[in-house]
């Protein structure tokens, strides 16, 4: 939303077609459009992403914040859990980094944006497997920036802290209100809203970071200073 209210044209990409309605609905502007597909396929992803940028012109940033969460000790996690994990946030984004290195789908100087988190970088009982996805996607924006770097493609990652989100809900309801509390209390600045993080997207995909590239980018509120 805060893209559009900034003039950008968006083109919305999930899986709910009822989500993508709703959100777009809430779009300021005009010439904005809406693709419903399985993220969770790196080819299916990167074939739709060619194409709205056949459709509709080369896109300037992609913002991928696609994932899911699991909070499983690794002695219960099986292959299944894996599979869904990694498919949500790595496989997706794989397809977008993979469709973003053809020329004919980012515009030279253009940025990617990924979502990460800071389970990538501390280790929290029973998020093995999504700190293992998270991690995955930190890596790999290192490896893209340097292949991207001829075309001054940026790319980078946002490693966000608890955001109060629909996910971030589900994992509070999951657990007790005590350990919501003790979670929290390693933000210093508390749990952070979603538009934190949009104005940190809104920066990294705009001319005022151009010499910014293959960071992580930590958007926490103090969480990894402790």
């Amino acid at each position: 939303m805060r893209l559009a209210e900034a003039g950008a044209r968006v083109a919305l990409i999930g899986r709910s077609t009822e989500r993508l309605a709703a959100t777009a609905a809430l779009l300021a502007g005009d010439g904005h459009s809406s693709h419903s597909a399985d993220l969770s396929d790196a080819e299916v992803t990167a074939d739709l992403v060619q194409g709205i940028a056949k459709q509709h012109g080369r896109f300037c940033g992609i913002f991928h914040s696609a994932g899911t969460a699991l909070i499983l000790p690794a002695r219960a996690t099986k292959n299944r859990h894996l599979d869904d994990v990694f498919a949500a946030g790595v496989r997706g984004a794989f397809g977008v980094a993979r469709a973003a290195a053809k020329k004919d789908v980012v515009v030279d100087g253009g940025s990617l944006v990924f979502m990460s988190s800071v389970s990538s970088m501390r280790g929290r009982p029973g998020m093995s497997a999504y700190s293992a996805a998270k991690a995955a996607v930190d890596g790999m924006v290192r490896v893209l920036a340097s292949e991207m770097a001829d075309r001054c493609i940026r790319v980078n990652s946002i490693v966000a802290g608890g955001i109060e989100t629909a996910m971030h809900r589900d994992f509070t309801e999951s657990v007790g209100s005590e350990m919501v509390r003790n979670y929290e209390a390693l933000h210093m600045l508390g749990f952070g809203r979603p538009d934190d993080i949009a104005h940190a997207a809104m920066f990294l995909l705009s001319d005022a970071s151009r010499w910014i590239t293959g960071s992580n980018m930590v958007v926490d509120g103090g969480y990894t200073a402790k």
